[in-house]
């Protein structure tokens, strides 16, 4: 296994990316990553929430890692610090791979970057389908910076390259780049494969905010505010297919409330859609969604049930509510996503009619990206700056030989 260590300047700190080139026990290249991380973790400190903000460092230990084969699924883990890690897995169909689980475990005992916390333990957090799927033999690039939040944490990525399952160690100059990097004038960027390559979640306009309450009686005990965009994948002879569908604003809402548990239901012409609000100590969040999803494939209703109880989103403390209004994704399933916009809950302790305080999330924080955007912009400047006094020395130089 090989680690190599690149440099960008994020913000007024150095922010390490990491390379990676897995190698199998013949000595060849199986699967290749580069990627630079930044996670933004909440945590209980003394007397108050606390955020640890923290880069994945060039410098990670690569054991446990896969190079994967018929039984086993290819696996990057990249260990770093006291205890943390950082692992992507991977599977493949006809003619593609796709990254399935996104793995961070950390570690609150390390005081360095979670000083004071007062519960000293291993945390893990899991998102599901992560990447959309990409044609094998091909490498994906994502340049963009891209937030991801599940639970209390939030991971920036940025110039990201991936490629598992590579053939005779050698990785492809073909590209796959994210829908964030292309532009919206020009054509998904598509590459040669033996098999058609999957069919990317068409484009579709941002769905409509719904507002939506569930009563007790004639009062509301919960009050719900928010778009949804559903992205079911789904198979169709050798191509990865995506169902999207923004949810009706004025869906059929049912639900209950209780002290420690609260459900909404959602119901349009497509899909039924249940959220279910958990309490731990002072704190809600939501913990499952089930959803039941239908449609029409080639003349033939094709229904999709995913379920998920493992979830950890849209924290806030009782007696307030939880604000969002950038786009967020909820990771159900390996084949549903709901992206979600300009969220307003509060499942309890809901007093008259109206939302109480917010709290907002992490998102809504535009100093997460800002230094990112501005550190990519000052490497550039700094690469310009390099090459140019090397020109100017070659040129230097070849004049003294003349002389």
């Amino acid at each position: 296994m090989i680690l190599n260590s690149g440099h960008i300047f994020l913000g007024f700190s150095l922010s390490e990316a990491v390379t990676i080139e897995l190698r199998d026990t013949s000595g060849q290249v199986c699967l290749y990553a580069a990627l630079s991380v930044n996670f933004t973790v909440r945590y209980e400190g003394i007397e108050t929430m606390v955020n640890a903000s923290f880069q994945l460092p060039s410098e990670v230990s690569t054991n446990g890692s896969l190079c994967g084969d018929d039984k086993t699924a290819p696996l990057i883990n990249m260990t770093f610090g006291t205890g943390h890690s950082l692992s992507l897995n991977f599977s493949h169909s006809t003619g593609t791979f796709r990254g399935d689980f996104l793995t961070l475990t950390y570690n609150t005992s390390d005081s360095t970057l979670f000083p004071g916390a007062q519960n000293a333990s291993v945390q893990h957090v899991t998102i599901h389908a992560l990447m959309m799927p990409v044609p094998l033999n091909t490498l994906y690039t994502c340049k963009s910076a891209e937030a991801v939040a599940e639970g209390l944490v939030t991971m920036v990525f940025w110039n990201v390259s991936i490629q598992a399952f590579v053939k005779n160690g050698t990785i492809s100059t073909n590209e796959t780049s994210c829908k964030e990097d292309q532009p919206t004038t020009v054509a998904p960027v598509t590459t040669q494969s033996p098999t058609k390559p999957p069919t990317t979640p068409p484009p579709l306009e941002k769905p409509t905010v719904g507002n939506y309450s569930v009563k007790n009686g004639s009062d509301s005990c919960l009050l719900a505010n928010f778009g949804l965009q559903l992205n079911q994948s789904f198979e169709e002879g050798n191509q990865t297919k995506f169902f999207v569908h923004n949810i009706d604003p004025h869906s059929n809402a049912t639900g209950q409330c209780g002290k420690h548990d609260a459900t909404l239901v959602l119901k349009d012409s497509v899909a039924i859609i249940q959220f279910h609000f958990r309490v731990d100590n002072s704190k809600f969040f939501l913990n499952e969604v089930k959803a039941n999803v239908s449609f029409v494939v080639n003349g033939t209703e094709s229904v999709h049930a995913d379920t998920n109880g493992n979830l950890s989103y849209w924290h806030a403390s009782l007696g307030s509510s939880y604000l969002c209004n950038k786009e967020q994704r909820l990771s159900v399933s390996v084949n549903l996503t709901i992206n979600t916009f300009n969220v307003w809950v509060q499942p309890f302790q809901l007093k008259g009619e109206n939302f109480s305080k917010a709290e907002q999330c992490f998102l809504d924080d535009d100093g997460i990206l800002i230094p990112i955007v501005v550190g990519a912009a000052l490497a550039g400047l700094i690469v310009i700056v390099v090459i140019a006094y090397v020109i100017g020395r070659r040129k230097s130089y070849a004049g003294y030989q003349t002389l």
